[in-house]
């Protein structure tokens, strides 16, 4: 696969109750490829294997193997502060959300409770493809999610209580 195919977002991932925010390679966080691939079979594909080296040797990550997977990914992790910064130079000229999308996240990955929000426009349904006894679901976690679970103190995009995102939503509903 060439860099032209690497399509990378924005993922905030809760482990052992810190937020923490990664930028890569989207489909290292279908968070089972068994289940992903065997889909794929089932609709008729011919898929091989994965190899090995894929996605730093990690078939299914979960909460077992969490702390290993994301040291492999130390090197991917951004600070919401980088993020804000760059909102911020970005902001005044985005007409909507869909101008500075690149820089929320798809997914929100909560490995203390074993749950998967995902809110994409387009690509692989991840939050099907989650771990057996995790939860999946498909849903605007930036906005929906209850503040005990995604705090805004954790949302880079919310400052002085000033919220950045529906802003931008509402920019573009009045039509930029």
């Amino acid at each position: 696969m060439s860099t032209m195919d690497v399509e990378n977002v924005v993922v905030a991932v809760r482990y052992e109750g810190r937020i923490r925010w990664f930028r890569c390679d989207r489909d290292w966080w279908v968070m089972d490829v068994n289940k992903w691939r065997n889909e794929f079979i089932q609709n008729g594909y011919a898929v091989p294997e994965f190899n090995d080296a894929y996605r730093f040797g990690f078939k299914v990550v979960d909460e077992k193997n969490a702390r290993e997977f994301l040291a492999c990914l130390k090197d991917y992790e951004v600070a919401p502060d980088a993020l804000a910064m760059e909102l911020a130079k970005r902001y005044q000229t985005a007409r909507s959300w869909w101008d500075v999308g690149d820089l929320f996240p798809v997914m929100f990955v909560d490995f203390d409770r074993r749950e998967v929000g995902a809110f994409y426009s387009q690509g692989a349904a991840m939050e099907r493809y989650v771990p057996d006894g995790w939860t999946g679901r498909f849903i605007d976690f930036a906005t929906e999610y209850p503040e005990e679970l995604f705090p805004a103190s954790s949302k880079f995009w919310v400052k002085g209580g000033v919220d950045l995102l529906a802003l931008l939503n509402k920019r573009g509903a009045e039509g930029g």
